[in-house]
């Protein structure tokens, strides 16, 4: 009885599907989502996750945004709303306020101490808040390719990002990355909207996406003042507009871009409670060289400030204290020479070509050939110059920004910096839907699906074949880019699986305590394996100081997940 039913429910689905666009992006979004969602349960905590969710919490009890202000708040606060009506346990013991130091990360192993293996399902449920930021990435997409290129155009920019190991992996994470580029793909397309039909709804609708921006990470700073010079030249240069002779005043339209502004900057204001709002610049404390005169140690150094006395340090800030302080701590730590990782080479600093590399090798080689492919025709078609008119609210600040990342290179550890170019990959592949073959657009975008899936559920330590695939990723990347402490989970059921491989050492990147995560092993030896089976993280094996150096003369047996190396040691094996 249920086939004879199934059967012609699922006829109907399926011309549903063929006659109805609308019908595909459904199912689109909800592979996605259903990719994503598994993911929260997949991973275990990584770094940085543990340290925003207690950081959002300080949100809802105090209404402060202090706590892991190298982030602003929106992200974090919006996660750990369900936590309110959740059972959990609370430990504020090492939260200092107002203090440069960051003790985010002690208030976040305090948190997981005290809720024990409650822990995973309390950041089970956060990571669910984060995933419709990648599901609107994946709108905008669909619908920027489809307005700048064809419909088909449309469907490869919005399967490039749901098909995306980057942002699958990230996108199922407590973290502001993926929020951070589908937020600022949404504003630009907004502005873009209004550049080219303006009017008071496409301004509030900039503005107020702008401002949602704004409050996603610090790298989007650089909006209004960019926003600002792109304004000004399509008020006078019409960039892209359809219908000239329908145009506003310019009058007008300069009015409706300081509304923009505006709002965009209430908004702002708004998402940090206006807390410190006016405060004369003078007046706050700063330690990074560009803001307080020279490079102060955060532990020993008083704050300084390099406008106190002058007409500026006079001038009360448009802008939250803590969005100023976090701008400041983040330019603190590039100040700071960090030893960075690439191509299996240590250094101090790091390499102005860092990003390109790891774009080289992250991103799947099915999505490079159709983002130069899509370029490329771009340039051979003759209304060239208003497809990048068009593009210019995403293209202008993604490359400023990664072009500001590749010169801070005090610290190259992380591609999820530069993820807001990835979106304009995407859409400079929609032109490539204007091939007269649709299979040359068709099998590289198959390529991509492909090369995901057969990574899946690994995604987040993905690598194309330049790299020589996710096994020889170490070659090249680590830290977020490959292990970020995402397989303890699965370390946990390698044990509870084998029970005979005793006994076993474990030495990997975490953020949480062992027993948190059921894993009741030793910490790994630095300086001499002993006899036993020994599991340690790639990334250790591969980072500065190389501390489990004696397990690199090894081979090992197996591995858990991508990312833990498993080495079987029958006798004494002593370091150098």
């Amino acid at each position: 009885m249920s086939r004879m039913k199934a059967g012609p429910l699922n006829l109907r689905l399926m011309d549903w599907l063929r006659r109805n666009d609308r019908g595909w992006l459904l199912l689109l979004l909800g592979l996605h989502l259903g990719f994503m969602g598994r993911l929260t349960v997949f991973y275990s905590p990584t770094l940085d996750e543990t340290a925003h969710l207690p950081a959002g919490l300080s949100i809802w009890r105090s209404g402060r945004t202090d706590l892991y202000r190298v982030n602003p708040p929106l992200v974090r606060g919006l996660a750990s709303l369900p936590l309110l009506a959740l059972d959990h346990q609370e430990d504020w013991s090492h939260y200092r306020l107002e203090s440069p130091r960051r003790s985010e990360w002690d208030v976040g192993a305090d948190f997981a101490r005290a809720n024990g293996s409650r822990t995973l399902w309390l950041l089970t449920v956060a990571r669910w808040m984060c995933l419709p930021f990648s599901l609107i990435g994946l709108l905008v997409c669909w619908s920027w390719g489809r307005e700048l290129t064809t419909p088909a155009g449309g469907w490869i920019a919005a399967a490039l990002w749901g098909f995306s190991p980057n942002l699958l992996s990230h996108g199922a994470l407590l973290t502001n990355d993926v929020a951070a580029t589908s937020l600022g793909l949404l504003a630009a397309w907004r502005f873009q909207h209004w550049l080219i039909r303006p009017s008071l709804q496409s301004a509030f609708a900039a503005g107020f996406c702008l401002g949602l921006a704004l409050l996603s990470k610090l790298s989007w700073v650089i909006l209004p003042g960019l926003w600002l010079l792109i304004g000004i030249i399509g008020i006078f240069w019409r960039i892209g507009i359809e219908s000239p002779e329908i145009l506003p005043s310019k009058r007008r339209r300069g009015l409706e871009l300081v509304a923009i502004q505006l709002l965009g900057l209430m908004i702002l204001n708004m998402g940090y409670g206006y807390h410190g709002t006016g405060t004369p610049l003078g007046q706050i404390p700063f330690y990074s060289r560009i803001l307080s005169g020279t490079h102060r140690n955060l532990e020993l150094d008083s704050p300084g400030n390099r406008f106190e006395g002058t007409w500026l340090g006079r001038i009360p800030v448009a802008v939250p204290v803590d969005y100023l302080a976090g701008i400041d701590l983040q330019q603190h730590d590039f100040e700071r020479p960090h030893t960075s990782y690439l191509l299996g080479v240590h250094r101090k600093g790091g390499w102005w070509w860092y990003y390109l590399v790891g774009l080289g090798v992250k991103v799947p080689l099915g999505t490079w050939l159709l983002a130069i492919t899509g370029a490329l025709l771009t340039q051979w078609q003759p209304a060239a110059r208003i497809f990048w008119q068009r593009l210019l609210p995403l293209w202008l600040p993604a490359l400023t920004l990664f072009v500001i990342a590749s010169t801070e290179t005090g610290i190259n550890r992380h591609l999820r910096y530069v993820f807001p170019v990835l979106p304009l990959g995407y859409l400079l592949a929609a032109n490539a839907s204007t091939f007269r073959s649709p299979w040359m657009w068709r099998l590289p975008l198959l390529a991509t699906v492909i090369a995901s899936l057969s990574a899946y559920p690994h995604s987040l330590s993905y690598f194309n074949l330049l790299a020589g695939g996710p096994a020889g990723g170490s070659r090249v990347l680590i830290d977020s880019n490959l292990d970020w402490g995402q397989d303890l989970l699965l370390v946990k059921d390698w044990l509870e699986q084998h029970p005979d491989c005793r006994p076993a050492t474990l030495a990997a990147v975490s953020s949480v305590p062992r027993e948190v995560l059921g894993i009741d092993i030793p910490q790994a030896p630095t300086e001499k394996a002993g006899p036993g089976w020994h599991l340690i993280s790639i990334h250790l094996l591969n980072s500065p100081g190389n501390s489990y150096s004696s397990f690199k003369k090894l081979r090992p047996v197996g591995r858990v997940g991508s990312t833990i190396n498993i080495y079987h040691v029958s006798e004494d094996v002593t370091g150098p």
